[in-house]
């Protein structure tokens, strides 16, 4: 019995659209009903309008009751004294039951309302993940028809050991009509084409499952490279999780996994249809013992699929760390600081994050399994007992009892696979969530759609004018900092320009916005008077050749490193003149193969490097030129001999140079000089203008003019002497 007194026992927050009361009258359909209730609405679903569940136990009804949390929850009414009884056990039970699942629904929210990696799978991330295994249809069709013939091969053993139980308990001379050895030989042939069928239905669906996961990693990848800046600043560990670790299990759930389901559920089916044609009876005493584990086998799905999706997020933080870590830049800095111990605690804490995930699910799927490997002992028990029993009294033979228990177990075995398979689905579901987010995800900044006709610019053989007006621009990751502050600045066609500023200004942030990294909070930046936003980025950047102040080099030839990002057909001739203007020629003629030489990221010196980078910029014959302190990685030689091509481009004045520099050797090179400094330009002139007391051109490069002052000193009068 319930408690008279009304008591209001927990709040549960579910996901609900409308408003719903329920009341059952019979306290087992009470339970019951309510227990479905609760477990058809935990399950994770699109997000929709979050309602309150008030449940309140009261005598004689259950009261469900649906209330927005726009409203707080009515009050309990209060109880009246002289009609309190105290609370049964099963009340005590289940206000406990009721309280764990309040505390962990508040867990859940409080969860939910941080940014997560990974958003909430829902069943209709099932049905796309079998839109995926449509590309290999025809493949997985023939795999289940194959399959079904091995299962039905398999299925027949029971029965005809049955049969040959009864055969020789007997002394029958025939079997079925046939003699012994026709029915062995029959046996033997329907064994191997039952062997056949398995293997080719395992060849085919692990052909799809690699077709499958191969164009799902293609299909990531090509998204990830659409993403913009913004996006891929926030580091790559993540996404190569996901396109390694969560594509395999997606894969392999669609084709191996869904085969082991099918040959399961076929399995059990089959299995329960024989058990009734033998014995109605024992088939009934077994739905006494198979509901528990059924039950079991939802709860503890869904449990690991929530599980699943922690511990793929979790393995994705820890593949981010050991990214950061390893990579080269970063493992000299680790090296040079003696910070090893303490990268390693942290890349521990990270793996202590997955191993305890993996621990409960260790533990959940040890106590599942010995729970479902009890139920199927008690049930071959009951099976021998009251079998033996129908036996002794001629209602079924030896033979039919012997056949009934390898029924069972192939039916505690199809039901172990569909819960195994029912997890996998799981796991899929949750690595699919994350598989999707980055097949789905939309760049900030688009590759094509041009919104306006930009044929002018590709068609002209001048460099377009480049303005920007009234631009103000702060990082995405650091919005509240300010790094232009509405600036305008006017580049004419074939005109060199320096742009010169302390540290940390901007002036590669303006470099960034011409090629539409990212796009102005406020203001414009203009081609000819076209704003670059209404014209698709790849048109932009295939006008601009860009030599990074640390420029990157990837595992193939000179020659292909050279011609990388080219749409036209570059010939070894333009390639060699590319090199040589770049002063690249003489150490890679060192090369044991010269230009065909493979090379990769850390192969070169960082002077060589850029020399490479600034023979790719050349080779695409750009109509704007972008350097980002092209020249602060060379030597003295080099770099006055990259000045020297420099100052030859420029004074053919067919593009437009835009510099960015510290050295006052690449400053003297271009027509014009912009000073930078607080997000707006605050000096405009040639060298020689600026380069006078008082101007902020001299104060910032005083010490090299002081320098530079005195090494022409010196070569004069090293020249005096010399006369």
């Amino acid at each position: 019995m319930l408690s008279s007194t009304s008591a209001r026992v927990g709040l549960l927050r579910l996901s609900a659209s409308s408003s719903a009361r329920c009341c059952l009258p019979p306290p087992s359909a009470r339970l019951f009903q309510l227990s479905r209730t609760l477990h058809h609405h935990s399950a994770p679903s699109r997000p929709s309008r979050v309602s309150t569940v008030g449940i309140q136990l009261q005598q004689p009804f259950f009261s469900l009751r649906w209330q927005s949390t726009s409203s707080p929850p009515p009050p309990p009414p209060p109880a009246d004294p002289a009609t309190k009884t105290p609370p049964t056990f099963f009340s005590r039970i289940w206000n406990r039951v009721l309280t764990a699942a309040s505390k962990a629904a508040a867990s859940k929210d409080s969860k939910s309302s941080n940014e997560t990696t990974t958003p909430p799978p829902s069943f209709p991330d099932l049905r796309r993940l079998f839109s995926l295994a449509s590309s290999q249809r025809r493949r997985i069709i023939i795999a289940f028809a194959l399959l079904i013939i091995s299962s039905a091969v398999s299925l027949s053993v029971p029965a005809v050991i049955g049969g040959l139980i009864d055969f020789f308990s007997k002394g029958s001379t025939t079997l079925y009509g046939f003699s012994f050895s026709t029915i062995a030989f029959s046996l033997l042939g329907i064994f191997l084409v039952g062997a056949c069928a398995k293997a080719g239905s395992n060849i085919l669906l692990d052909l799809a499952g690699i077709e499958v996961i191969a164009a799902l990693r293609k299909r990531s990848f090509a998204n990830v490279l659409r993403q913009d800046v913004e996006w891929a600043d926030k580091g790559a560990g993540d996404v190569i999780s996901r396109l390694s670790v969560d594509t395999t299990i997606v894969g392999e759930s669609l084709t191996d996994n869904l085969g082991d389901g099918l040959r399961s559920a076929v399995t059990t089916f089959a299995a329960a249809g024989a058990m009734l044609y033998i014995s109605a009876k024992l088939t009934l005493l077994m739905c006494c013992v198979v509901p528990p584990a059924a039950i079991g086998a939802v709860f503890y799905s869904r449990f690991i699929r929530d599980l699943t999706n922690k511990t793929q997020d979790a393995v994705g933080e820890l593949s981010k760390t050991a990214e950061e870590r390893i990579s080269p830049p970063a493992f000299r800095t680790v090296t040079a600081f003696n910070t090893q111990d303490l990268e390693s605690k942290r890349f521990n804490r990270k793996v202590e994050d997955v191993v305890k995930l993996q621990t409960r699910e260790a533990m959940a799927t040890g106590f599942f399994y010995a729970g479902t490997g009890l139920t199927g002992n008690v049930a071959i028990l009951c099976l021998l007992s009251y079998g033996g029993h129908l036996v002794s009294r001629g209602e079924i033979t030896v033979g039919d009892l012997t056949s009934l228990l390898l029924y069972t177990a192939y039916l505690g075995g199809g039901l172990a696979s569909l819960t195994s398979f029912a997890t996998s689905l799981m796991r899929a579901i949750g690595a699919g969530a994350r598989v999707f987010q980055l097949m789905d995800r939309e760049p900030t900044i688009r590759l094509a759609s041009p919104i306006t006709t930009s044929g002018s610019l590709t068609s002209q053989s001048r460099p377009p004018r480049i303005r920007m007006e009234k631009v103000s621009f702060a990082y995405p990751s650091r919005p509240t900092i300010p790094i232009l502050r509405d600036l305008d600045l006017t580049i004419e066609p074939g005109e060199s320009v320096a742009l010169v500023g302390p540290s940390g200004v901007g002036k590669s942030s303006l470099h960034s916005l011409l090629l539409r990294y990212y796009d102005p909070q406020s203001g414009k930046v203009t081609l000819d008077d076209l704003d670059i936003r209404t014209l698709p980025p790849s048109l932009v950047r295939n006008l601009a050749g860009v030599v990074p102040q640390s420029p990157v080099l990837f595992e193939a030839s000179v020659a292909d490193n050279i011609t990388y990002g080219c749409e036209r057909v570059v010939s070894r001739r333009e390639v060699e003149d590319a090199a040589r203007l770049a002063n690249a020629w003489e150490f890679v003629m060192e090369l044991p193969d010269g230009f065909d030489t493979v090379i990769g990221p850390r192969q070169l010196s960082g002077g060589q490097m850029q020399r490479v980078a600034i023979a790719r910029a050349l080779v695409r014959r750009p109509k704007i030129l972008l350097l980002d302190e092209a020249t602060s990685a060379l030597d003295s030689r080099s770099e006055a001999l990259i000045n020297n091509s420099i100052s030859q481009i420029i004074s053919e004045g067919e593009i437009t140079v835009w510099i960015v520099a510290h050295r006052l050797s690449t400053i003297r090179s271009a027509a014009r000089v912009l000073v930078l400094d607080g997000g707006k330009v605050v000096e405009s002139g040639k060298f020689e203008e600026l380069d006078r007391p008082g101007t902020r051109f001299r104060g910032l490069m005083a010490a090299q003019l002081e320098v530079s002052g005195g090494e022409a000193v010196k070569e004069e009068e090293g020249e005096v002497k010399k006369v």
